[in-house]
């Protein structure tokens, strides 16, 4: 399979995600919760996988680009790689139902789900889920998946930026992909939909890895714009 053919594969599998959620919100009984929104359901079990995957795809990536990156765009590769890497562990809590593991005290006294995870610690009076995990990243994610892609092939210093940080570009399809999910998610009636929402952000990051505008390499290697 090709890079593309993956691309696209992914952006389906990411369709269909969204179009069965709706159909199993509309169906009686708790179907949407058992399948889609509760703790350890194949969706986030799923979302968690991905995450992972993507972790591995941008060290792949950085590995592959190594010759030619300064050690500072090596080391922020990397640093790409283990942030989702991390994000995977946390969604499934590190495996902590999986495995039945208590919660540590302070985690127990911190954290306000007091499960093992970091992005639900609560320091002082504030929730990192609230304040950094939530809105502030949510912010930044639009900007990188649906600013950047415009940004990119008319902007010198937006190429350089990228260069030097070695950002994999989201194609102008993939902002298209990402703008209408984001538009179409708030119409489904469950509160727990943000897991199909996190759910489609893992497969379309895997796209954007697998097949990002800059193919090659985070050097000089940039792809006709009007191509993306």
């Amino acid at each position: 399979m090709t890079r593309q053919a993956a691309d696209f594969f992914l952006l389906c599998i990411g369709t269909l995600l969204l179009v069965a959620a709706f159909i199993a919100s509309s169906m009686q009984g708790d179907v949407f919760f058992v399948y889609f929104g509760a703790e350890d359901s194949p969706v986030e079990n799923a979302t968690a996988l991905l995450l992972a995957v993507c972790g591995v795809a941008l060290w792949w990536r950085a590995f592959a680009a190594r010759k030619s990156l300064t050690h500072a765009a090596l080391a922020l590769g990397l640093l790409y790689g283990l942030v989702y890497v991390w994000a995977g562990g946390e969604e499934i809590s590190w495996g902590q139902r999986i495995l039945g593991f208590e919660s540590p005290d302070y985690f127990q006294q911190n954290n306000d789900q007091q499960e093992f995870t970091f992005h639900n610690l609560v320091i002082g009076d504030v929730k990192l889920d609230e304040l950094i995990f939530g809105p502030v990243l949510s912010y930044v994610i639009l900007a990188y998946l649906i600013v950047l892609p415009l940004l990119w092939p008319r902007a010198a210093w937006v190429q350089r930026l990228v260069r030097t940080m070695f950002i994999p570009v989201p194609r102008r399809y993939h902002a298209a992909f990402a703008f209408a999910v984001t538009v179409i998610i708030p119409f489904l009636d469950e509160s727990r939909r943000w897991e199909v929402y996190e759910c489609i952000f893992a497969l379309l990051s895997l796209a954007i890895f697998l097949h990002p505008a800059n193919l090659l390499t985070g050097t000089t290697t940039r792809q006709n714009p009007a191509s993306g």
